[in-house]
């Protein structure tokens, strides 16, 4: 059986990543691990081996040249398997600390600090016969059964290329004692597991870059997913127009109620209406009210009402409409049109 198609198209959001990383689906290749920390291990032996053989047999030889040849026992074998030990301990401790912080560091490198107690929840459809067998002949477990064919048959091909390639110094006349053999044994040994680290490596980096295109390939999100999580962030884009078509109106509506504040009314002549407010002290006029259409007649009604002058300037309207809201001064680009105006209601205004 196939496993489910994923019919993604569009680039996951940064949401959609957290989600999944919370879940615990996240990338990482226990191999990798595994290659980078083989590998480590071999250039350490190969730069610091030798100075460790030379130690360990230094206190080989010590031990043995202390044993009493009168009365050797057990006890003699015993300590000097315990005195072994403790030796290794205290030397190959340090590397094994290394090693150990080499892998926790490299996972940590893969997936960074990720907690997920949902990942640990029993799913009981894992149980279900039909549900092992998606798994079982899915894209996924295919290619991690070919990764791992694939990673046996690169290793031994790996292991018999150097073999035959130092065949001619496998011969037995070519040592003439045996620390000649073991010598030779150590550096064959190191370099099978020099090129093994390095055929694993490729393979591991091989396999993370699979896991990571499938698993970007699952999160990619079809439009009607990137629709429903903008909707849940921003909420409905229908709604909110109407809630600003509604603000918009109340504050038109609350604007109007400052008409009578005003020192003049800017129409277009019946579309658009301004209502302008200047006093003295005032750094800037500053417009009290505005509308369009029925809202622009309420404003030149009350204007009338409370014989406020209502101008007809189409160019100067428009532009005062479109640039400054209520509340606000008029921009310096408009103080010349404005004043001009005010001062001729001014000198009407004492002619009268």
């Amino acid at each position: 059986m196939a496993e489910n198609e994923h019919n993604g198209t569009e680039e996951p959001t940064q949401r959609r990543r957290e989600e999944s990383r919370n879940e615990g689906q996240v990338v990482q290749s226990p191999d990798l691990t595994s290659a980078i920390s083989m590998l480590l291990a071999c250039f350490l032996l190969l730069s610091s081996g030798h100075a460790i053989g030379e130690q360990l047999l230094a206190g080989m030889k010590l031990w043995i040249r202390d044993i009493p040849s009168e009365d050797f026992s057990h006890w003699h074998v015993t300590a000097g398997a315990h005195w072994v030990s403790g030796e290794l301990l205290s030397i190959c401790g340090t590397l094994v600390g290394l090693l150990m912080v080499t892998g926790i560091a490299v996972g940590f490198m893969q997936v960074g600090f990720v907690v997920s107690f949902k990942s640990m929840e029993i799913d009981w459809s894992r149980i279900l016969p039909s549900n092992g067998l998606n798994r079982l002949f899915s894209i996924e477990s295919g290619l991690q059964g070919l990764m791992g064919a694939s990673k046996v048959l690169f290793l031994m091909l790996a292991s018999l290329l150097i073999i035959w390639m130092r065949r001619s110094s496998l011969s037995v006349s070519n040592f003439a004692t045996l620390s000649e053999v073991v010598a030779f044994a150590w550096q064959l040994g190191l370099t099978i597991c020099l090129m093994l680290a390095g055929v694993s490596l490729a393979l591991a980096l091989t396999d993370y870059l699979v896991k990571w295109l499938r698993h970007e390939h699952k999160l990619k999100m079809t439009r009607e997913e990137v629709k429903q999580e903008q909707k849940d962030d921003n909420g409905d884009p229908h709604v909110r127009a109407a809630v600003r078509r509604k603000q918009r109106e109340a504050r038109r509506k609350q604007s109007v109620k400052d008409v009578p504040k005003a020192t003049l009314i800017l129409t277009n002549p019946t579309h658009l209406a301004v209502a302008v407010q200047y006093e003295r002290g005032m750094a800037a006029p500053r417009i009290v009210a505005k509308g369009a259409g029925v809202f622009a007649k309420n404003i030149v009604r009350i204007a009338r009402e409370h014989k406020i002058p209502v101008l007809e300037r189409k160019p100067l309207a428009r532009a005062l409409f479109a640039a400054v809201d209520v509340g606000e001064e008029i921009p310096f680009e408009f103080f010349r049109a404005v004043a001009e105006i005010i001062a001729q209601i001014y000198r009407a205004k004492q002619a009268a």
